[in-house]
């Protein structure tokens, strides 16, 4: 699960998503209610996002259950506005792309392991999120002020 003041998404152990929102109340047309999200994190340990002034993370124990409410109400007047997003630098996008380099070869290494006498692994497309993963990080590199020849080299490294 990952929050901020615009918003939030929720993700699953691969690494898709499976939810993503917007906060209502930051938004200037009316929008639809946000609907509530449950996730159960392992047999003890559970979350519910309602609203954004309404997160609620629960633990059990011994069959007692305590719920602490996580979520605030913010706020953003509209004489401030929020800010922008941080451009990446030449070494985060580098970074970012053997990121995404590193986890196609763990992907294609498990698809070795799970079928070692097959020549099919080789012909299997990545995730799809490491794909949109490789797309976002060549959009960036269009917005980002880099050289020519760093684009190639991002293009070369999450497209090898």
């Amino acid at each position: 699960i990952n929050m901020s003041m615009q918003g939030g998404q929720y993700l699953d152990q691969a690494g898709n998503r499976v939810r993503r929102w917007m906060w209502p109340n930051l938004l200037p047309e009316p929008q639809v209610p946000l609907s509530p999200i449950f996730i159960s994190l392992n047999h003890y340990v559970g979350v519910r996002i309602l609203a954004q002034d309404k997160i609620f993370v629960s633990f059990l124990a011994m069959g007692r259950q305590a719920k602490l409410n996580m979520g605030t109400k913010v706020q953003v007047s509209t004489d401030s506005q929020l800010p922008p997003p941080a451009r990446l630098g030449e070494d985060e996008l580098l970074l970012l792309a053997f990121r995404v380099k590193i986890l196609q070869l763990f992907d294609r290494m498990r698809g070795c392991l799970t079928f070692p006498s097959s020549e099919q692994w080789n012909k299997m497309q990545p995730p799809m999120y490491l794909i949109s993963q490789a797309v976002k990080i060549l959009e960036l590199c269009v917005t980002a002020d880099i050289s020519d020849e760093l684009v190639n080299s991002i293009k070369a490294i999450v497209n090898a």
